[in-house]
């Protein structure tokens, strides 16, 4: 997304006068590195399918556009270090960007969380007060507190994003299309052309009419 697309979506929420599922506002960055891990995490985990996007230079009560000074501001590099040094289950971490833009000339970091199917986000070991096992989410404008678990509802609905459950079954089929080494040839009946089926979702079959198809979903050697 180019500065000018981001900074009118921007100001879009600010208008709404209120914080969101995806969307966040602080005045400035977090001092502590728990603090910005947990925040990073909830927003990975949000329930609204959207990118996630925490917002530094806005007072969050009055939502006063107030800028950050250069002497706070965080580099996406500063960022992606913190957590690269954190132990997430699969090793799997969000994927951040920092953007800064200018909204009523005054410049603004916008941290966005990619919105993946590798959730739910959660770590493996402690890092200070962020608990290992714990799923954090965000749930209307709220994140779940360091020292709990979202309810299960909330930690079911990641899982099924995570195995495209909740997609319509054209969508799902295009999921499982996207990983050919899912799919299984079933035993060949001489004449009849071949059929592959999902080892995961048996019930989704592709049928091979064409040969130089049919080599495309065989496995790499």
């Amino acid at each position: 997304m180019d500065n000018e697309s981001l900074e009118s979506e921007i100001n879009e929420l600010l208008s709404n006068q209120t914080e969101g599922e995806y969307w966040d506002f602080k005045l400035k960055w977090q001092e502590n590195n728990a603090d910005l891990l947990h925040d990073i995490i909830c927003m990975a985990n949000n329930q609204t399918d959207h990118d996630g996007y925490i917002i530094f230079g806005i007072e969050d009560q009055t939502y006063d556009v107030k800028g950050v000074p250069d002497t706070d501001r965080k580099t996406q590099q500063m960022v992606i270090d913190v957590l690269k040094s954190i132990k997430f289950a699969g090793g799997i971490r969000p994927t951040v960007y920092v953007k800064k833009i200018k909204i009523d000339d005054k410049p603004i970091d916008v941290l966005i969380i990619k919105n993946t199917r590798d959730v739910p986000y959660y770590l493996t070991e402690n890092y200070q007060k962020v608990s290992l096992g714990n799923t954090y989410v965000r749930v209307g404008d709220t994140n779940t507190p360091k020292d709990k678990t979202a309810d299960i509802d909330k930690v079911e609905y990641l899982w099924k994003k995570r195995f495209g459950l909740n997609l319509l079954p054209k969508e799902r089929a295009k999921q499982l299309l996207s990983n050919l080494e899912d799919w299984e040839e079933s035993s060949a009946i001489p004449g009849f052309p071949k059929k592959y089926f999902n080892k995961f979702a048996s019930e989704y079959t592709v049928t091979i009419n064409d040969t130089e198809n049919d080599k495309k979903l065989k496995k790499p050697s």
